[in-house]
Protein backbone atom coordinates (compact mmCIF):
# COMPACT_ATOMS: atom_id res chain seq x y z
CA UNK A 1 0.00 0.00 0.00
CA UNK A 2 1.32 3.41 -0.95
CA UNK A 3 1.50 6.04 1.78
CA UNK A 4 -0.80 9.00 1.28
CA UNK A 5 0.89 12.13 -0.04
CA UNK A 6 0.23 15.38 1.69
CA UNK A 7 -1.13 17.71 -0.98
CA UNK A 8 0.70 20.81 -2.00
CA UNK A 9 -1.03 24.04 -1.04
CA UNK A 10 -0.97 26.26 -4.11
CA UNK A 11 -2.52 29.58 -5.01
CA UNK A 12 -1.66 32.39 -7.40
CA UNK A 13 0.54 34.01 -4.75
CA UNK A 14 1.92 31.09 -2.76
CA UNK A 15 3.09 27.50 -2.95
CA UNK A 16 3.65 25.35 0.13
CA UNK A 17 4.45 21.72 0.80
CA UNK A 18 5.79 19.78 3.76
CA UNK A 19 6.56 16.09 3.43
CA UNK A 20 9.17 13.37 3.84
CA UNK A 21 12.56 14.47 2.52
CA UNK A 22 12.94 12.15 -0.45
CA UNK A 23 14.48 12.56 -3.89
CA UNK A 24 11.09 11.88 -5.46
CA UNK A 25 9.48 14.71 -3.49
CA UNK A 26 12.29 17.14 -4.34
CA UNK A 27 11.91 16.31 -8.03
CA UNK A 28 8.13 16.76 -7.94
CA UNK A 29 8.40 20.05 -6.06
CA UNK A 30 10.99 21.33 -8.54
CA UNK A 31 8.44 20.87 -11.35
CA UNK A 32 5.60 22.39 -9.31
CA UNK A 33 7.71 25.40 -8.36
CA UNK A 34 8.75 25.96 -11.98
CA UNK A 35 5.16 25.79 -13.22
CA UNK A 36 3.87 28.01 -10.39
CA UNK A 37 6.51 30.71 -11.02
CA UNK A 38 6.01 30.63 -14.79
CA UNK A 39 2.22 30.90 -14.39
CA UNK A 40 2.76 33.87 -12.04
CA UNK A 41 4.47 35.75 -14.86
CA UNK A 42 7.98 35.72 -13.43
CA UNK A 43 10.58 36.32 -16.19
CA UNK A 44 11.84 33.04 -17.68
CA UNK A 45 15.47 33.55 -16.61
CA UNK A 46 14.35 34.18 -13.03
CA UNK A 47 12.11 31.09 -13.12
CA UNK A 48 15.13 29.02 -14.19
CA UNK A 49 17.35 30.50 -11.46
CA UNK A 50 14.83 30.05 -8.68
CA UNK A 51 13.97 26.53 -9.81
CA UNK A 52 17.61 25.44 -9.91
CA UNK A 53 18.48 27.14 -6.61
CA UNK A 54 15.46 25.76 -4.81
CA UNK A 55 16.07 22.26 -6.14
CA UNK A 56 19.68 22.44 -4.95
CA UNK A 57 18.48 23.41 -1.46
CA UNK A 58 15.93 20.57 -1.48
CA UNK A 59 18.54 18.09 -2.74
CA UNK A 60 20.86 19.20 0.08
CA UNK A 61 18.09 18.43 2.57
CA UNK A 62 17.61 14.97 1.08
CA UNK A 63 21.36 14.22 0.95
CA UNK A 64 22.71 15.92 4.06
CA UNK A 65 20.09 16.79 6.67
CA UNK A 66 19.40 13.37 8.13
CA UNK A 67 21.56 10.39 9.14
CA UNK A 68 21.74 7.49 6.68
CA UNK A 69 18.68 5.29 6.88
CA UNK A 70 16.45 8.00 8.34
CA UNK A 71 14.14 10.55 6.77
CA UNK A 72 12.91 13.80 8.23
CA UNK A 73 10.82 16.51 6.66
CA UNK A 74 11.39 18.84 3.74
CA UNK A 75 9.37 22.05 3.66
CA UNK A 76 9.07 24.37 0.67
CA UNK A 77 7.44 27.82 0.78
CA UNK A 78 7.26 30.14 -2.21
CA UNK A 79 5.53 33.52 -1.97
CA UNK A 80 4.95 36.37 -4.35
CA UNK A 81 5.50 39.60 -2.49
CA UNK A 82 5.06 43.11 -3.83
CA UNK A 83 8.57 43.37 -5.30
CA UNK A 84 10.08 39.91 -4.83
CA UNK A 85 9.62 36.18 -5.11
CA UNK A 86 10.65 34.58 -1.81
CA UNK A 87 11.44 30.88 -1.54
CA UNK A 88 12.41 29.02 1.62
CA UNK A 89 13.47 25.41 2.01
CA UNK A 90 13.59 24.07 5.56
CA UNK A 91 14.35 20.86 7.41
CA UNK A 92 14.87 19.77 11.00
CA UNK A 93 18.09 17.84 10.39
CA UNK A 94 21.69 18.30 11.41
CA UNK A 95 23.53 19.03 8.17
CA UNK A 96 27.27 18.45 8.05
CA UNK A 97 29.13 17.97 4.75
CA UNK A 98 31.72 15.26 4.34
CA UNK A 99 35.33 16.43 3.78
CA UNK A 100 35.14 15.92 0.01
CA UNK A 101 32.00 18.11 -0.20
CA UNK A 102 33.44 21.27 1.31
CA UNK A 103 35.78 24.05 0.36
CA UNK A 104 37.38 26.15 3.09
CA UNK A 105 36.56 29.83 3.08
CA UNK A 106 38.31 32.69 4.83
CA UNK A 107 36.40 32.52 8.11
CA UNK A 108 37.36 28.88 8.72
CA UNK A 109 33.93 27.52 7.87
CA UNK A 110 33.16 25.92 4.55
CA UNK A 111 31.02 26.68 1.57
CA UNK A 112 29.74 23.74 -0.42
CA UNK A 113 29.39 23.90 -4.18
CA UNK A 114 25.57 23.76 -4.03
CA UNK A 115 25.40 26.61 -1.55
CA UNK A 116 27.73 28.63 -3.76
CA UNK A 117 25.36 28.00 -6.69
CA UNK A 118 22.40 29.18 -4.60
CA UNK A 119 24.25 32.33 -3.53
CA UNK A 120 25.29 33.06 -7.13
CA UNK A 121 21.81 32.60 -8.65
CA UNK A 122 19.62 34.29 -6.04
CA UNK A 123 19.43 38.07 -5.70
CA UNK A 124 19.67 37.44 -1.95
CA UNK A 125 20.22 34.21 -0.05
CA UNK A 126 20.74 33.27 3.54
CA UNK A 127 21.33 29.95 5.28
CA UNK A 128 20.21 29.74 8.90
CA UNK A 129 21.30 26.75 10.96
CA UNK A 130 20.13 26.32 14.53
CA UNK A 131 18.83 23.66 16.92
CA UNK A 132 15.62 23.38 14.89
CA UNK A 133 17.42 22.53 11.63
CA UNK A 134 18.39 24.44 8.50
CA UNK A 135 16.45 27.03 6.53
CA UNK A 136 17.60 28.39 3.18
CA UNK A 137 15.98 31.72 2.31
CA UNK A 138 16.25 32.97 -1.29
CA UNK A 139 14.77 36.03 -3.02
CA UNK A 140 14.57 37.30 -6.59
CA UNK A 141 12.95 40.43 -8.03
CA UNK A 142 9.50 39.72 -9.54
CA UNK A 143 10.30 41.81 -12.58
CA UNK A 144 13.31 41.58 -14.83
CA UNK A 145 16.03 44.06 -13.95
CA UNK A 146 17.46 43.88 -17.45
CA UNK A 147 17.37 47.20 -19.26
CA UNK A 148 17.04 47.16 -23.02
CA UNK A 149 18.62 50.17 -24.61
CA UNK A 150 17.19 51.54 -27.84
CA UNK A 151 19.29 50.87 -30.98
Amino acid sequence: MCPKRRPTSRSATRLHHRGAATAALATRLRRELHDWAAFAGIPADTVDDLTLSSYEAMANTVRHAYPAGTTGFLELHANLEREDVVVTVADNGRWAPTPDERDPVSDGSYDCHGLRLIHDLAAHSEVVRDERGTTVLMTWPRRSTDVTLPP
